[in-house]
Parts: C-alpha cells; sequence; structure tokens
C-alpha cells in the first residue's frame, strides 16, 4: 500500500484508556508510522497518556514498544506484577494451583482497598513511568500532547499541558481504589476514564486537524458468572464506560477499535497479542484515511 502525507498537525490521535488492552495503541501507531501518517498532536487518557507520552517524546512507535518490553522484563514489574494478576478477571493468566490462592488475594485486595485510600501509592506509578520516558516537561515533547484526568471532588474533566509529564500521566492512570488519587495543583486527581474513556474532546482543543480515536474497549459481552458484590459494581461501571464511550467516539473523525476482546486491564502479558490486533485494526483504518485525504 502506498504511503502517504497530509500537513504537519493534520491528524489528532486521542488514545483511550483500558489498562493492557491499551498495548494496541502501539501497533496502531506503528501502521500509522509506516504508512507516512504525520501525527500533529495527541490526547491520552489513562493507559493512552502512558503511550501517547511515550511515543510524543520518543516519536518513534517500534523504540516505544521496545522500552515497554524491556519494563516488563524489568524487576521493578516483577515485583509488583502478582498483584496486578490477583486482581485480573482473567483466570487463564495462572497456573491452576495458584487459582484458589488468587481467589484468596483478590478478598485480600478488595478488603484493603475498602479500608484505606488504595492498593498501591501514586509513588509506585510514578517510579514505574521512570522506566518509560525521563523526568520531563511537555515543552520537552516532539509532538504536542495533552494528559486527561479526573477531579475528585468536582468530577470535570481536567486536561493538563504543561508542567513535568509524569506526575500527570499518573494523575491520567490512577484507577478508583487501586492507585491513590494524585495531587496535582492543589487538584486531588483519579482516572481521566471516569469522564472521558476516549479523550475526542482534549484532543479537538489541541489542534482543529481531524481526530483519530483509538478505543480498545473490551468487548461487552459476558458469560462468566458474577460472584461478588464488587464484581457486580464492576460490570455496571463496564456498562456505563460503553456508552459513555460511544457518546464521545461520535464527535472523532476516524474510529480506530482494535479487537481486544475480554482482555482484561492487568493481562500485560497479553503484549505481543495487543500489539497485533492494534496493527491489524491500524492497516484497516488506511483506506479511510485515504479517502479524507
Amino acid at each position: 500500500m502506498a504511503a502517504f502525507r497530509r500537513k504537519s498537525g493534520t491528524y489528532v490521535l486521542a488514545l483511550g484508556g483500558g489498562g493492557a488492552r491499551g498495548l494496541a495503541h502501539i501497533g496502531v501507531l506503528k501502521i500509522l508510522q509506516r504508512e507516512g501518517v504525520e501525527i500533529g498532536s495527541i490526547a491520552g487518557t489513562s493507559m493512552g497518556s502512558v503511550i501517547g507520552a511515550m511515543f510524543a517524546y520518543y516519536h518513534d512507535a517500534v523504540e516505544v514498544e521496545e522500552v515497554f518490553r524491556k519494563f516488563l522484563s524489568s524487576s521493578f514489574f516483577e515485583k509488583y506484577a502478582r498483584t496486578f494478576f490477583l486482581v485480573s478477571e482473567d483466570p487463564s493468566i495462572l497456573r491452576e494451583p495458584d487459582k484458589f490462592l488468587a481467589k484468596l488475594g483478590k478478598r485480600f485486595l478488595y478488603l484493603k482497598a475498602a479500608s484505606m485510600h488504595a492498593v498501591f501509592s501514586s509513588n509506585i506509578l510514578e517510579e514505574a513511568f521512570q522506566h518509560l520516558i525521563p523526568d520531563i516537561r511537555f515543552v520537552d515533547l516532539k509532538v504536542p500532547f495533552a494528559c486527561v484526568a479526573t477531579d475528585l471532588r468536582t468530577g470535570a474533566e481536567v486536561v493538563i499541558r504543561e508542567g513535568r509529564v509524569i506526575p500527570a500521566m499518573v494523575a491520567s492512570s490512577s484507577i478508583p481504589g487501586f492507585v491513590e488519587p494524585a495531587k496535582v495543583a492543589r487538584r486531588v486527581l483519579i482516572d481521566g476514564s471516569a469522564t472521558s474513556t476516549v479523550p475526542v474532546a482534549a484532543a479537538k482543543s489541541l489542534s482543529s486537524g481531524k481526530v483519530i480515536a483509538v478505543d480498545v474497549s473490551m468487548d461487552l459481552k459476558r458469560e462468566e458468572p458474577l460472584d461478588t458484590a464488587f464484581e457486580i459494581a464492576m460490570r455496571s461501571g463496564e456498562i456505563t464506560n460503553r456508552y459513555l464511550t460511544e457518546t464521545q467516539l461520535r464527535d472523532s473523525d476516524i474510529v480506530i477499535h482494535p479487537e481486544v476482546g475480554r482482555t482484561t486491564w492487568a493481562n500485560f502479558d497479553k503484549l505481543d497479542e495487543m500489539i497485533r490486533v492494534g496493527e491489524i485494526a491500524g492497516r484497516r483504518a488506511i483506506p479511510s484515511l485515504q479517502t479524507r485525504n
């Protein structure tokens, strides 16, 4: 397929949240970059803010993949990975002898989250992101970029475009109950997905160009039983987020939706699969981009 180009700044990316499913953003970016699609600016929510910040800094999707792959094999990630896996709803990532212990572990984590601000402190998330990009400021990025978070007190969407990048990534990725709220400029902030699952509005605020929205929401269909009140509440949140996402996507020009299935937000061992489905979705979108060229 022949490469094509638009003037710099024409396309604006809106990268949605989804934890490990957001690794599909890497695959999408690899295809867009390979096909010569110039990205003038990026807005990201949660994992979309992480991959978006990395691309805005490295400006190379292949390098983003290499850095993230190295992080997933680091001793730091290994130290905290088991806790991530325990809260995952996908039992396939655990060996059979571990499944009973995983159930007990999940109950313990739920109780811990109920009695404390969160399972993890924001300092751990900040340290994790220091493995991905240097401690830089927004003005140092090669591509204009914005992180989307949510003000816990007012419920407002907060678009962060100034100051240090890593604290903004932390705020955008602070999953309620799992990572403690972040304090930024006298605000108490949580994950941007609470108000903007795919940050189309924030993307529009960066540029007047056409918006490519990348939605990594999981398949809403579910056949597994819901055994606890916590799981039922989480399922309710999934349904609400799905309808919020569909509403926000209407304001985008092109939607790319990698087929991530029911991959859970904690399932980071699916890096290769997520990148692959991102690449497939990216290729499917190229004809639509050419039509709008």
